[in-house]
């Protein structure tokens, strides 16, 4: 069973003046994101209505569907767009640093601290911090994180006063969050406090129709691939998402016969 937010979200949308946006945006693309689907309108609707808000949003999808790239539109979108843009992968952090990454760190706070520095919700303030793969966060941090966003202040290690903070969280996911709760990996509060704003993006087999689209975005204007290579590319299931069929296509590019036509 998995953790029904619908009622969260439409509740947060009434008080936010958001309940009345069409979810569906005209249309496509939305920053970065491109897209003729019904699939892909929704997402760009979605993120049209939440851009005007500044509460936490969670941005599901396979790896590979643009989560970044969608989070970065988000941004640009919103009353936030000349503030900083900060991002911090929290699987590609060790254990150890993640806390000091997040919230910073006061000169001599442990060994080898000589000067202080700040975490990334102090470099993004005024603007945005994304939260890349936030299933990986250590779980002992969670509680860290859930009170920063709760009450806007944090603490750098070794400091005993509270900064205020002012950066709205965009946090991203490839794996089902409610599944993780279960599992225990993941706080339910921390979980409910990130899903009031919620979009999903799907996976590329599931919105085939965009493709050519996406194809012709990768060529950047280059001669357009044969019609033979294009229903190819459309049956193919795509596991690694949109990252991959931008990686054929610029491979495609570079294996050019003498007379210039994609080998």
């Amino acid at each position: 069973h998995e953790f029904d937010i619908g009622w969260l979200y439409i509740r947060a949308l009434e008080r936010m003046g958001l309940a009345r946006v069409k979810h569906v945006a005209p249309v496509p693309r939305f920053g970065g994101l491109q897209g003729r689907s019904l699939a892909m309108k929704m997402v760009f609707g979605r993120l049209q209505s939440f851009a005007a808000a500044d509460a936490p949003v969670l941005i599901e999808g396979p790896t590979g569907t643009g989560k970044e790239v969608a989070a970065r539109a988000l941004h640009d979108h919103s009353l936030r767009k000349d503030g900083p843009f900060e991002i911090v992968d929290c699987g590609a952090i060790p254990r150890h640093l993640m806390e000091a990454e997040l919230f910073g760190v006061a000169k001599g706070a442990y060994t080898g601290a000589d000067s202080s520095r700040p975490g990334i919700f102090e470099r993004a303030a005024g603007g945005t911090v994304v939260l890349n793969e936030i299933a990986e966060l250590p779980i002992e941090l969670q509680p860290k994180l859930l009170g920063v966003i709760e009450r806007g202040k944090m603490r750098r290690l070794g400091e005993s006063h509270a900064r205020p903070i002012s950066a709205r969280v965009v946090a991203t996911t490839n794996r089902v969050l409610a599944r993780e709760v279960q599992a225990g990996r993941f706080r339910q509060d921390l979980y409910f406090r990130l899903t009031v704003l919620r979009v999903a993006i799907p996976p590329l087999r599931e919105r085939r129709e965009d493709i050519p689209l996406l194809v012709a975005q990768f060529l950047d204007g280059a001669a357009p691939l044969p019609v033979a290579w294009l229903k190819v590319l459309e049956e193919h299931d795509w596991p690694g998402n949109v990252r991959e069929l931008r990686n054929v296509v610029e491979r495609a590019r570079a294996q050019k016969s003498p007379d210039g036509t994609p080998m």
